[in-house]
């Protein structure tokens, strides 16, 4: 603590004095607490012991300026390492689109509150992005809160619009499959075969696209009926050329060893024979396939057929199929490789509920005459 003297034309002994009382706050950043005007050298040291005790014992606590924004590029800053390239790209396309342009993220942190936050779910209009969106803030405000600038996350509050889906997911068949395989087509053979042998490892196995095709021949073990999933390819805002494999997947589930079906076993057995690649998805040079050529591919041999494919239709094929044969939500929780079992329930409940109206369709609407009179009393 410092006492300093000060001249003053306004005091009646022409001086006041100004205390001063250096601390450190609780980012641990080396701060100053000064205040001036007192008449006698006794009131600044009784004000300056009384702030000195407040201040180093954490009783007061200055009111951070700190944005969301700045907390958000902060926490992206200590989790970078820990998140998958995709994430880490659809978390700061969503916050430069969306976040940014609604003014929330230059706000001061402590001042962004649940009607705030309500207000700018309100008005967006999409909702793929929505949980993105929330999970940015909500990153935002948990950096914040181990920060001490604020302890309440408002995220927890929000009640989120729900939208009607625009296009319902489609389940494939193994007759869509088979249909969609023989639609398929590439500017050579070894990569139009590669797509069908790709797509038939995402529905046999439910896998994702940048998991199939990073496989290796040596993924597979055939004495076992087994594949191990270890890797995938980082291919998303990047040229062929700069794709590559890396073994840091969606999740910690996402990694397991996979029993393979028997129909994908003896189709594999006779393209590993003809594949002199290592990669189990390659073009003529045995180097990876395009992500985006292969999606678009898989499309294009989806709407001759009249299906609107996208690259979650063969991943959530299986798992249907999968909870659709009667496996206990557990097994197929594992199989599926969700973090969070509710997922798995979520396409369970929806399985579920279609086979319990094809039942009673097949049990009553056939035997249902063409003409079935009214009784009196609804007429």
């Amino acid at each position: 603590m410092r006492i300093e003297e000060r001249k003053s034309k306004k005091a009646k002994k022409g001086v006041t004095y100004r205390v001063k009382v250096d601390y450190v706050d609780e980012y641990g950043i080396k701060c100053t607490y000064s205040k001036s005007g007192f008449s006698s050298k006794a009131k600044a040291r009784e004000h300056g012991t009384e702030m000195e005790y407040k201040l180093k014992n954490g009783l007061i606590k200055k009111e951070s300026t700190k944005t969301l924004g700045e907390c958000f590029l902060e926490v992206m800053e200590l989790e970078k390492d820990k998140l998958a390239r995709n994430t880490i790209i659809s978390y700061f396309s969503q916050y430069t689109y969306h976040i940014v342009p609604s003014g929330i993220a230059s706000m001061p942190i402590s001042k962004v509150n649940y009607s705030v936050l309500q207000k700018f779910f309100n008005e967006q209009d999409s909702a793929s992005s929505l949980d993105v969106q929330k999970t940015i803030i909500k990153k935002a405000f948990k950096h914040a809160i181990r920060l001490g600038i604020v302890t309440f996350d408002p995220t927890s509050v929000l009640i989120m619009p729900k939208y009607d889906p625009k296009r319902k997911t489609e389940v494939i068949t193994v007759d869509d499959l088979r249909a969609m395989a023989a639609n398929i087509s590439a500017s050579s053979a070894m990569i139009e075969y590669s797509y069908i042998i790709g797509m038939y490892c995402g529905y046999y196995l439910g896998l994702r696209i940048s998991e199939i095709l990073a496989l290796e021949k040596s993924d597979f073990d055939f004495e076992a009926n087994t594949v191990f999933i270890s890797k995938k390819v980082e291919s998303n805002r990047l040229k062929k050329k700069e794709s590559y494999v890396t073994d840091r997947l969606k999740t910690k589930k996402s990694r397991a060893v996979l029993p393979i079906p028997k129909e994908l076993k003896y189709m594999l057995l006779k393209w590993f024979d003809y594949n002199p690649f290592d990669f189990v998805c390659s073009d003529q040079n045995g180097d990876i396939v395009s992500g985006a050529a292969f999606r678009s591919a898989l499309k294009k041999a989806a709407k001759k057929i009249g299906i609107d494919f996208h690259p979650h239709c063969l991943r959530h094929s299986y798992v249907t199929c999968i909870v659709q044969s009667g496996t206990d939500i557990k097994t197929a929780s594992e199989l599926a490789r969700h973090t969070n079992i509710q997922t798995t329930l979520n396409i369970y409940t929806h399985s579920n509920i279609e086979a319990k109206q094809d039942a009673v369709s097949h049990a009553f609407d056939s035997k249902c005459p063409n003409f079935v009179p009214n009784p009196k009393y609804l007429n």
